[in-house]
């Protein structure tokens, strides 16, 4: 049998020493590290370099990262000569690096680096009782940032045993495992910014983890014991985000993540609801409104992108996803460890990089290419021309502004809907708006937000607010989402999603104003129902729901519905029509007059119609019960005050009502409004019956004048007999 020898083509030396590579056999490329002299410095400077193979004769080095890593002079003196061989994945280092890189055909790039340090100031000490840091920092090439993780006080024997693992959990997350202390899950993903870690304390094991650990190519979380060639899985389940959600000492940021992770990534409202339960029992804690802002903006997000078209699907970047900062560092305890997690920005991360253009096959189709398309920043110099500029997501805060100045001249007595950009007639905008949220939901959620609210979807003012807010809404969104696209300059199209186009920001905002109303009725009847109060075992909603439950459930449901009201005005969100009516009548119910009357002059409760003519009716007509409704009537605006006083039928309303007539009469501020009036009816009417009993046309003052003498007349005719 005859064989094809083997050819054996000049060999090359890329470098002369190196103190780790890993091999990634997926893209056919060399990760190593290698140290350099530079001229300006007498130490020696660590670069980790990527040497891309093809199958030409070919290579090229498309990568050359600096890496802050400590002098080998300093720390080899004690080390053992030669490299460690980790045949899974194939990676030759020596013992005091401890480096993986972790990449993916999306353009995800992570060089995941774990040490140990001690302060400058640590006392000397045995092992036993010397206390270091445990560190890690992983630099994510796609993102231009690096999150960087400190654990304080670790004693050096257990530091030895808790050298963490890094893996990836999904598309999204890199697990990293400490064993026998934490384990964080950091959002690390290219579909956003990186802001959005969890961490979670674990418990002892039990197991000794001194000898080498890696994690095996193609399945995430396999961890092998290359010693006794155990295979163990390392992951998290819902069960263990459950219980880091609900414990006692937990951080917000933590649970914002937790959320997040929930809503946008695993779309899995039935523990979203579940973790609703938890918010609700700690419905005082300061953070509630916080966390129920995170449900809206999360779920808002994941609606609207779970519903656009492919085309219109690159606008969603633009769109607010989360309430975390990338920007903000925390800390926090973990079985007494203190944990600091924190991030920053690389500068200018492009020139790591070779652009496309310097490829030796230009705007070749591989992972490098992707990852160009990912990095953040822009330039107008040929080359970096085609990296993605800062992408700027829309601020629910630029609608908080206007609003604020907006809804100070907001009245609803006086705006016509003509005056708005809106449909004229009846709530036809947010109607047709709530009509596509509803569509776009599954029919299991549709039932569920239509039949769970506790009041009836009604507005009884001349303008809705739930309108207005639409409105500003849609058109700061118009706004920001044209710019952006407009901004956008990228001449390379992405592989994995199209470029922004202007013809689909209408659909797009008009999505996402739909999933805000939508969210807003959904989250109002998950609260309701966690506070106590299911609505589907009793036969009546509205004021006569509020009537026939316990008084324990009004404070309950009065506050959950507090904490929905701040979260929605803080994030400029629309509540559902007839939100503001049965909040305040339930307020009524549950606080004192003056403590709701507080809250009436702060306009946190509205006094619409309907609930005014409620508690009116409510209202026992005694002494105490007319200065009761005068001090209501007092904060309403002067039409609608007016309305009620009308229907009111006690003497003090007369008394106030002919006085207010009268002031108005002498003041002359109706004449002109009486004489028009007068006379439209006297053309219209010709052979009508008169008003005023003059044969003359009279004016109203002239009749009030008339009236006055005869009966001054009157009095004095009867003093003289």
């Amino acid at each position: 049998m005859k064989h094809d020898r083997l050819n054996i083509k000049k060999q090359e030396k890329v470098v002369n020493q190196f103190s780790w590579a890993q091999w990634e056999p997926q893209h056919q490329c060399l990760f190593y590290i290698h140290y350099s002299n530079l001229a300006n410095s007498s130490a020696d400077e660590a670069s980790l370099s990527a040497l891309q193979f093809h199958d030409e004769p070919q290579h090229e080095t498309v990568l050359n990262v600096p890496l802050n890593l400590p002098n080998r002079k300093r720390t080899a003196d004690n080390l053992s000569n030669g490299y460690f061989d980790i045949p899974v994945p194939l990676c030759v280092h020596d013992s005091m690096l401890d480096v993986r890189v972790l990449s993916d055909a999306r353009g995800f790039i992570a060089i995941c680096h774990y040490y140990l340090y001690q302060g400058i100031s640590a006392p000397l000490a045995n092992d036993h009782l010397r206390t270091v840091y445990l560190a890690f920092s992983v630099t994510l090439l796609h993102h231009g940032s690096v999150v960087h993780c400190n654990i304080a006080g670790v004693p050096m024997t257990r530091a030895y045993e808790s050298r963490p693992i890094f893996t990836m959990q999904g598309d999204q997350h890199l697990l990293v495992h400490f064993p026998n202390m934490c384990t964080l899950l950091l959002d690390v993903g290219p579909d956003h910014e990186p802001n959005c870690h969890i961490v979670i304390p674990c418990a002892d094991e039990n197991r000794s983890w001194k000898s080498t650990i890696v994690t095996t190519i193609g399945s995430a979380g396999t961890v092998v014991d290359l010693s006794t060639m155990a295979v163990y899985e390392t992951k998290i389940t819902k069960r263990h985000l459950i219980e880091a959600f609900k414990r006692p000492d937990a951080l917000h940021a933590n649970q914002q993540a937790i959320l997040h992770y929930f809503i946008v990534h695993r779309r899995d409202m039935d523990v979203v609801n579940q973790l609703l339960n938890s918010i609700v029992d700690n419905s005082l804690s300061i953070n509630c409104s916080k966390l129920l802002q995170e449900i809206l903006v999360g779920s808002a997000y994941a609606q609207v992108k779970r519903s656009l078209l492919s085309d219109a699907l690159s606008l969603a970047r633009y769109l607010p996803i989360t309430l975390s900062k990338h920007n903000i560092p925390f800390e926090v305890k973990v079985n007494g460890y203190g944990l600091t997690l924190s991030q920053e920005t690389l500068e200018n991360p492009r020139v790591m990089l070779l652009s496309p253009r310097q490829r030796l096959i230009p705007f070749r189709d591989d992972l490098w290419t992707r990852l160009w398309e990912l990095l953040p920043g822009g330039s107008v110099s040929e080359d970096n021309a085609f990296s993605r500029p800062d992408i700027s997501r829309f601020l629910n805060s630029t609608v908080v502004v206007k609003l604020n100045v907006s809804l100070v001249c907001y009245q609803p007595e006086v705006l016509s809907r003509c005056c708005t950009p809106l449909s004229p007639g009846g709530s036809m905008l947010a109607n047709s708006i709530a009509n596509i949220a509803i569509s776009d939901l599954p029919h299991s959620l549709q039932t569920s937000s239509s039949v769970l609210l506790p009041f009836v979807e009604t507005d009884t003012s001349a303008a809705s607010k739930q309108e207005h807010v639409i409105s500003v809404n849609l058109r700061e969104l118009s706004m920001h989402l044209l710019k952006q696209s407009s901004m956008r300059t990228n001449k390379l199209r992405s592989r994995t999603m199209s470029e922004p186009n202007a013809m689909h920001v209408h659909a797009v905002a008009t999505k996402y104003a739909s999933s805000q109303l939508e969210i807003s009725r959904s989250l109002c009847a998950n609260l309701t129902l966690a506070a106590g109060v299911d609505v589907r075992l009793h036969k009546r909603t509205g004021f006569q729901l509020i009537d026939n439950i316990e008084d324990d459930q009004r404070q309950s449901l009065l506050t959950v519905l507090q904490r929905l009201a701040q979260a929605a005005d803080a994030l400029a969100f629309p509540l559902p029509q007839g939100f503001q009516s049965f909040i305040t009548y339930l307020g009524y119910t549950v606080m004192s007059a003056t403590m709701f009357n507080q809250y009436v002059r702060c306009n946190t409760f509205s006094l619409n119609v309907d609930v005014m003519k409620k508690i009116l009716a409510d209202i026992v007509e005694n002494k105490e019960g007319v200065m009761k409704k005068l001090d209501l009537i007092q904060n309403l605006p002067h039409s609608r005050a007016k309305r009620l006083m009308n229907q009111w039928s006690h003497p003090v309303s007369v008394m106030l009502r002919a006085r207010e007539h009268a002031a108005e009469i002498l003041g002359g501020m109706s004449i002109r409004t009486s004489n028009y009036r007068r006379n439209v009816k006297y053309r219209s009417n010709a052979g009508a019956t008169s008003v005023f009993p003059s044969r003359h046309r009279l004016s109203p003052l002239e009749t009030f004048l008339e009236l006055l003498t005869a009966k001054g007349k009157c009095i004095i005719n009867n003093y003289l007999m």
